[in-house]
């Protein structure tokens, strides 16, 4: 390693990336040039090269090079093509590996976080901690939920565990909606299920947080104690009438 640090195992993965497969499309012929990995440049609205009849989607154009993201960037493209109308790609799209256990992930990181100074609130819920994680014998997965401090909103969420590519799609919603973690606490998910898991995460992150004075209970204010009656000052009669005898 870089460090001088030796490490024996019996398999080595090298991840090299993805290449454009434009070799053999004579690009040149028509005005448009590959970078050295073989992909195109685009607008990223509608997805014109530099030639604007020609269009380019997926893999061969780069980031983020995901199946599902190929789909809706191909439906966009053809949607422009054939000037038909139709609604912009939403902001946050999932990441999904479909490992044991699967991963998956939407929107920003705590380093991406952390670089652009956004001070936030982390929510964690643990798939043993649903009903649902019981029935099922979990004793690993867990979701963890990025909340803005200052607007509440929620940033990131990221899932190991059972059935985490499915979940995600609920965080991805409420981001791409402009949620908040008062969402999560607010809302009453079904039981039993891993679904649950946003709502302890919610609670968890919300526990945590400044409390708006929206939310703060706030108690009548204490009714004043009625005022005793002022003792009159007025002489007895009695004592009046003597008076005046002895003038």
């Amino acid at each position: 390693m870089d460090n001088g640090r030796h490490v024996r195992s019996e398999m080595l993965l090298f991840a090299a990336g993805r290449m454009g497969n434009t070799d053999g499309l004579n690009l040149k012929s028509v005005g448009l040039e590959t970078d050295h990995r073989g992909r195109l440049s685009v607008e990223r609205k509608t997805y014109q090269t530099e030639v604007p009849h020609i269009y380019a989607t997926g893999d061969v154009i780069g980031h983020p090079s995901l199946a599902s993201t190929s789909l809706q960037q191909g439906r966009v493209a053809a949607c422009h093509a054939l000037e038909t109308p139709t609604l912009p790609e939403s902001p946050w799209y999932p990441y999904g590996i479909y490992s044991v256990p699967e991963m998956s992930t939407c929107g920003m990181s705590e380093e991406e976080l952390q670089e652009r100074g956004i001070n936030y609130e982390i929510g964690v819920a643990r798939f043993r901690e649903t009903s649902r994680g019981h029935i099922m014998g979990l004793e690993h997965g867990m979701l963890k939920m990025l909340i803005s401090l200052k607007t509440r909103r929620v940033l990131g969420v990221q899932i190991v565990g059972e059935g985490a590519t499915e979940l995600i799609h609920i965080g991805q919603a409420v981001m791409n909606l402009q949620g908040t973690v008062d969402y999560f606490v607010q809302n009453t998910f079904n039981y039993p299920t891993l679904a649950e898991a946003y709502k302890i995460a919610g609670l968890d992150a919300f526990n945590r947080m400044p409390i708006p004075d929206e939310f703060k209970v706030k108690k009548p204010a204490a009714k004043a104690a009625p005022k005793a009656a002022p003792k009159s000052r007025a002489k007895p009669a009695a004592a009046r009438a003597d008076k005046k005898a002895s003038k």
